[in-house]
């Protein structure tokens, strides 16, 4: 919405105070007319304007003061945060001001209600009417003597017929005559055709105009009208009475002129009278003006108490807004926060608790930023640190899968945590479903119970390591198997569960066997090749010696020997073979004889079993 100019807002207030203005003129003249018709408007128009005043801003605050419960109302149905602590404070304001407003309303009303009733009591009334009475009365009475001096010197006139032309002196000395005789302050005799004849007056009068008479009066009067007057006069007033003056009897009688007498009211006499007149006549406007007037004080004392309801509601709603507006900024922010914006800033001023929680609230802000920023910092520090550790854990799991030694940790509730493949291997396990299974459930057997018997030895304070051989079968071989178990302790010493190792021996105790015979070998070798070079020298030594012999003893003797030195040959390679490599030694298969070869070894056999014949074909 547009904002208005400083120009079109002034026009706007002009236009809104002109319409008020109207309202409250319209209004009250309705008013006059209906509740004072017969008093004038300008003396009853300004209690029926303070009237329609009142009324009209009477109306305004209760307007202004509903408009503010329905919008708490409206705030309050809305679920606007501070409504409900907004309209208990409100509503706790106005029961603290109801209570004495309406009490010094009720107190006033009936103060004023009774002092305008005592206004219009008889026992006020009563005496302003006397008053009245007196004074029209004493006009009346100075009426009718100036009507009855006025009869009297027109007859005497009319007896002695002073309206003669040449008899103007006579009537002039006997106007002054009646002038002073009855006490009258000015006589006048006009004639018929209302020229003045004569006219007389008290000196005491001075420049009065007492021979101003109404032409009306002396035109009634010359009609043979009798009639009486007041006119007011800057001195006073002057009761006049007009008195035809009849000539003739019968059907003759005539008017022949007029008599104008004159009684003159001092002023102090005349002030007085006419302020009772006037004190009754505003006395009377006053009484029908009674009920406009209580409506006046009424609507005053009302709309004091509406005042003063309103400023309590006012004031309720001011403290009110400066609680709850920072606890709904308070309750943007943590919106804002919980959002992730930690940037964001309360504005709202106060200097009371309020402010010292809005700064403590910014603070808290700065902190969480900060604490943000280490965390994400803090956060990339552990996400590199965990992926290093994740690429170590994979590097350990590809190791621990790559090495043949069989690894299996627990917790300290003997639950399986960890089985590589080579201990899933020696002990015919499936590693997909052994983890998270107790001890006991995947080791079945002797070597299970062998198992937990080492892993509860890690359980003692004393011990953090144990050993145990192991013989299970896998494929129906015996394996060998060192099971190694350490102790993880926590950083207080507590136990946190155990890691058994185990090592196939059964590959290197066969190993440590074919190094033992290997060393057996080489030594049964060596005391085997010692004695072969005697022997090979011995036999030389006979063929040399006993070669001279003839005959078949010399066959037998060369074959003999040379069958020693053969043999002893090849005994020696067989032992050098031996020692060297603790093997047999490789065959070299070349052609040879086989005749020679059968017959060499039967000749062996001839000599040691004569009672055999050995027959080769």
């Amino acid at each position: 919405m547009p904002l208005l100019s400083d120009e079109n807002r002034r026009k706007r207030n002009l236009v809104i105070i002109g319409a008020f203005l109207l309202l409250v003129g319209a209004a009250s003249v309705l008013d006059v007319g209906v509740y004072a018709p017969d008093v004038p408007l300008a003396s009853n128009i300004t209690v029926f304007a303070l009237f329609n005043l009142n009324l009209i801003v009477l109306l305004l605050l209760l307007v202004l003061l509903l408009r503010n419960l329905v919008k708490l109302w409206f705030e309050r149905r809305a679920q606007v945060i501070g409504a409900r602590f907004k309209t208990k404070l409100v509503l706790a304001f106005l029961l603290l001001s109801l209570a004495p407003a309406s009490l010094i309303f009720l107190i006033a009303s009936n103060l004023i209600n009774k002092s305008i009733e005592g206004w219009f009591k008889p026992q006020v009334e009563r005496p302003l009417d006397q008053a009245l009475a007196v004074a029209q009365t004493y006009y009346a009475n100075l009426e009718k003597t100036a009507l009855r001096h006025a009869h009297h010197i027109a007859r005497a006139i009319d007896r002695d017929g002073l309206l003669a032309d040449d008899r103007r002196e006579a009537l002039t000395v006997y106007l002054v005559e009646q002038q002073e005789q009855l006490g009258l302050s000015a006589i006048t005799v006009v004639g018929r055709e209302g020229q003045e004849l004569v006219h007389v007056k008290d000196p005491v009068l001075g420049d009065l105009p007492t021979r101003d008479v109404n032409e009306s009066q002396l035109r009634r009067g010359a009609g043979g009208q009798e009639v009486t007057t007041v006119r007011e006069l800057e001195s006073g007033d002057l009761v006049e009475a007009v008195a035809p003056v009849w000539t003739g009897l019968g059907a003759e009688r005539r008017v022949a002129g007029v008599v104008v007498v004159g009684t003159h009211i001092t002023e102090r006499l005349e002030s007085r009278v006419r302020g009772i007149s006037q004190a009754f006549r505003e006395y009377k406007q006053l009484k029908l003006l009674k009920t406009p007037i209580k409506g006046i004080y009424i609507l005053l004392f009302l709309l004091m108490t509406l005042i003063v309801i309103f400023s309590f509601t006012w004031f309720a709603l001011y403290l009110a807004r400066g609680i709850t507006g920072p606890i709904a900024e308070l309750a943007e922010g943590t919106r804002e926060v919980a959002a992730g914006n930690l940037s964001y800033k309360v504005q709202a001023r106060a200097d009371d608790e309020i402010g010292v929680l809005v700064e403590s609230f910014n603070r808290m802000t700065d902190d969480l930023g900060e604490s943000k920023r280490r965390l994400e910092e803090a956060y990339i520090d552990l996400s590199d640190k965990h992926t290093e550790l994740e690429d170590r854990r994979r590097y350990i799991e590809t190791v621990l899968e790559a090495i043949a030694t069989g690894v299996v940790s627990f917790d300290p509730l003997g639950r399986v945590t960890t089985i590589n493949r080579p201990a899933a291997r020696m002990f015919g396990l499936a590693a997909e479903g052994v983890v998270g299974r107790l001890l006991e459930e995947v080791f079945a057997g002797p070597d299970g119970k062998a198992v937990a018997t080492l892993v509860g030895r890690t359980r003692r304070p004393d011990t953090d390591t144990a050993e145990l051989q192991l013989h299970p079968r896998r494929g129906g071989a015996a394996l060998t198997l060192l099971a190694s178990a350490t102790a993880l302790r926590g950083p207080d010493g507590e136990y946190a569960g155990a890691v058994v190792v185990f090592d196939d021996l059964t590959e290197l105790l066969k190993a440590q066997r074919v190094a033992a015979w290997r060393e057996v070998a080489q030594r049964i070798a060596h005391e085997i090749k010692n004695p072969l070079t005697p022997i090979q020298l011995s036999a030389q030594r006979l063929q040399r010696r006993l070669g001279r012999m003839a005959g078949e003893e010399q066959r037998l003797v060369n074959e003999c020997t040379e069958t020693i030195v053969q043999e002893v040959d090849g005994l020696r390679r067989l032992v050098d073979e031996f020692s060297r490599f603790a093997r047999m030694p490789v065959l070299t298969p070349r052609p040879t004889d086989v005749r020679q070869l059968i017959e060499s070894v039967a000749s062996l056999f001839r000599d040691s079993h004569p009672a055999l014949t050995l027959v080769l074909r």
